[in-house]
Order: structure tokens, then C-alpha cells, then sequence
């Protein structure tokens, strides 16, 4: 007799009881842990995904104890450790050593779980969850932190995936260098030279990193190019940045506004006429994050004077802290070098530079250093 129901498939023991699960194509298993809820079985959420995952992978969903069409012995207790057990019991059954997981909702919880209890038995993770109309906040949240994580493991982890970085040799430039950081209070865990050279000849020195995870690292056409005098007055111009917090001030910046943009962009994903507006008849994710990135330059341009003026302020707030610990005469000599290296515009158009430099123009600068 035919099952009538799709949400009954086969049977298998468990320990104690029984649990109704479903077992589609051939390959590399993964397994399915549906959510919780009334009424909620493997089948129903993922009914739909079966057929279309199966067709290149072993694809197996599982009722849960309490859910769906698993056993329901009298006094069973349903927490965390049954339901691993249940799921441990099942992959010995089933003589799957590892298989990838994916867990939906309470799934993502006890799937979570069961990677954190059983890692050996887990080959990947994968969680899922609804999150719901304040979704932007949630991605805001998760874009910040990994930020941070990269600001974190960049200089141990990252950079040097695509630069050699040697540890300054000993002699005067070292000397100068730890006595302007005492000088200014500031801990470094390294000082480093990187092989720009490989790819420019531009010259710089900058830190990365935060907490107790920064380095000083300078390109060795800077070192080639500069005096160590002058190489110290470039370092007290970046300490500067640091002093002054303008590092902190601009990562601020930086989440508080994509923080709005995930927001609006929140607001408008589900907006007919977002998409009409701008002669697009129909209505997606997808296309509302092309239409968004498209747009948005558009209404933030008239903002970049704001953003650059800022920016340049923190350039000149840099120089003057350079001058108070190191020589001004020597970052001017030092801009100068650079300025010839870079071949930078030293009369661009004012109006070009309210909206478009970062830095001051080269005439500017040098005249605040000279006064």
C-alpha cells in the first residue's frame, strides 16, 4: 500500500525509538535539521530543497524527537543532549563517519551544538535563520565584526600572503624610530620593512592593526628614498593619525554609515516604487542590491566635500603633531621627495580638491609646516 503521506519516508533505530528520516541521491552526504515550531517536520522544510540538492549530493533530513513522525517514547525528556544523541545515533546507523550539516533555526542551534560536542563527525557548517524585517541590523552586525576581525589578523595573517616583511635591521633609523614611539607613548609589536618595491616605487610607512597586535611597517623605497631624519618625521606624521584618534574617528564613520545605508537599504528592498522609479518592472533581492549600489553614489556625491575637508583636516592635525616630535624641516624635505616620486599636482583646481582629495595640496601643506 502507497504512503499517503510524503512526510512518512523510511525508518531506522535510534537508540531507544525510531526516527522517520529521508535519504535522497548519491555523493557526499550532507544532513538537514528542520526548525521547530507546530507542526514542523523534516519534510516540510525541506521538502522543496530535497529534490534540487539531491541531484549532486546525498541529501538526508531527519524528524527530530518531538517532531514530525519519530517515535515519542513515554517519558522522554527533550533537550540539547537527546536531540545530539538522536543525530550522533543516526549517523552511526546510517555508517557515516562525516557528512556536512545543515541546520535551520532551532536546526542551527542544535546543529551548532553538535559541531561544538561531535567536531570529528562534522566536515561543514552551515546555519540558517529568518532575521526577520530588522535583517540590515543583523547583517550591519555581522559586516562590523568581521571588520574588526580582519583589522585584528591583517598584519599577522593577511599582508604577508603577498609581501615579504623583514624586521628593521639595527642601526641609527631603528634608534630613531624607538625613541620617537617612547617619546610618544606609543607600543608597537614589530617594526617591519615590506618589499613595495616588487610593485611601485611609491614610498610609505604606516601601522596596522589595533590593540596589542600593531606593527610599523615601512616600504623599502621609503627607507631607500628618505634621510632617517626624514623617515622619522614620516612616522611621527602617521603616529599623528594615531594620537589624534583619527583612526578610531574614521572606523566610527565607517560602520555608522554603512549602518544607514543597510537601513535605507532595509527600507526601500521592498518598495514598488524604488523599482518602478528607475524603469524596472520586476522586484528582487537581487536587483535591489544592483539598482542600490547603481543609485547611491548619485545622492552621496554632493557629501564628498564633507568627507574630504575631514580628511584633510586630519592630514594637517598630523603635520602639526609631526612638528612637535620630530623636525618640521625634515617632513617638509620628506613631502617634497615624495611629491617629486609620486608626481603629484602641486596646483590642482580648488574645486577638484574640495571634492575629491583626501590630502592637502602639496602648496598648502608646506606652507602650514613653514609657518
Amino acid at each position: 500500500m502507497t504512503n499517503p503521506s510524503p512526510e512518512i519516508a523510511l525508518r531506522v533505530q535510534t537508540g531507544a525509538f525510531h526516527t522517520n528520516y529521508h535519504d535522497w541521491g548519491s555523493g557526499n552526504p550532507v544532513l538537514l535539521i528542520h526548525g521547530s515550531g507546530p507542526g514542523v517536520s523534516s519534510w516540510a522544510n525541506w521538502g522543496r530543497v530535497l529534490p534540487r540538492l539531491s541531484q549532486s549530493r546525498r541529501t538526508l533530513a531527519i524528524d527530530m524527537a518531538g517532531f514530525g513522525f519519530t517515535d515519542r517514547p513515554a517519558g522522554m525528556v527533550y533537550n540539547m543532549d537527546t536531540w545530539m544523541q538522536q543525530a550522533v545515533d543516526f549517523l552511526d546507523a546510517m555508517q557515516l563517519e562525516q557528512v556536512d550539516l545543515v541546520g535551520n533555526s532551532f536546526g542551527g542551534a542544535l546543529a551548532l551544538a553538535l559541531t561544538i560536542c561531535h567536531p570529528q563527525r562534522i566536515r561543514r557548517l552551515v546555519l540558517m535563520g529568518a532575521m526577520g524585517v530588522a535583517w540590515w541590523f543583523w547583517v550591519w552586525l555581522f559586516w562590523s565584526a568581521f571588520n574588526l576581525l580582519i583589522l585584528f589578523v591583517y598584519p599577522t595573517w593577511i599582508a604577508p600572503l603577498f609581501n615579504k616583511f623583514s624586521p628593521l635591521a639595527d642601526g641609527e633609523m631603528k634608534s630613531r624610530i624607538e625613541a620617537l614611539l617612547s617619546r610618544c607613548g606609543f607600543r608597537s609589536s614589530g617594526l617591519f620593512v615590506m618589499d613595495g618595491s616588487k610593485r611601485s616605487s611609491h614610498g610609505n610607512a604606516y601601522f596596522t592593526g589595533f590593540g596589542n597586535n600593531k606593527r610599523i611597517v615601512f616600504f623599502d623605497t621609503l627607507l631607500a628614498r628618505l634621510a632617517p631624519p626624514e623617515v622619522e618625521a614620516v612616522l611621527a606624521h602617521e603616529l599623528g593619525h594615531f594620537r589624534r584618534r583619527h583612526v578610531l574617528k574614521r572606523i566610527v564613520l565607517m560602520f555608522a554609515a554603512s549602518l544607514g545605508f543597510l537601513w535605507l537599504l532595509g527600507q526601500l528592498i521592498d518598495a514598488p516604487w524604488f523599482y518602478s522609479g528607475l524603469g524596472v518592472p520586476a522586484q528582487s533581492i537581487a536587483l535591489a542590491l544592483i539598482l542600490f549600489f547603481l543609485v547611491i553614489p548619485v545622492f552621496t556625491f554632493p557629501f564628498s566635500p564633507l568627507t574630504s575637508h575631514l580628511s584633510r583636516r586630519h592630514e594637517f592635525e598630523a603635520d602639526a603633531y609631526a612638528a612637535e616630535h620630530a623636525a618640521a624641516s625634515d617632513l617638509i624635505r620628506a613631502l617634497v621627495k615624495l611629491y617629486e616620486d609620486n608626481a603629484s599636482t602641486l596646483t590642482p583646481d580648488p574645486v577638484y580638491v574640495k571634492f575629491h582629495y583626501s590630502h592637502p595640496p602639496a602648496s598648502e601643506r608646506l606652507s602650514r609646516l613653514h609657518g
